[in-house]
Formats: structure tokens, sequence, C-alpha cells
């Protein structure tokens, strides 16, 4: 099995693509564009980069709950 073969079967692999999409399509039907046609400044992209550290510490402080 070569590895393109091998990374198409890869259920996970499957799952993000199909959420991205997902996430494209929404994007497109709210905003009118993809990311890649976005106007964003280096600032913003920032900004938004901080907000997914602030939900990923918040789910982790969570898991760590379930956890002890």
């Amino acid at each position: 099995m070569s590895i393109k073969q091998k990374i198409a079967q890869d259920q996970i692999l499957s799952a993000i693509q199909a959420k991205f999409e997902a996430q494209t399509l929404k994007g497109v039907e709210k905003y009118g564009q993809t990311v890649a046609d976005n106007d964003l400044t280096a600032i913003e992209w920032i900004d938004h980069a901080i907000d997914h550290i602030v939900y990923l510490e918040c789910l982790k402080a969570r898991l760590l709950q379930h956890e002890s």
C-alpha cells in the first residue's frame, strides 16, 4: 500500500479534512470569501491565534480536572 493510499484511508485525517471543508463553507457563506482571500493584518491574525490558545488552555484545564 502506498503512502497516499494509507493517508486516504486514515479516518482521523478524513475527519479533519471534512471539518476544514465545513468551516470554510461556513466562512464563505458568512463573509463571502475564503481565508486565502482575507485581508486581515498580521496583528489581526495573531489575535485570532491568541484566541485559539485561550480555548486550548480552557480545554486543558477541564481535561486535567477530569484526571484528578
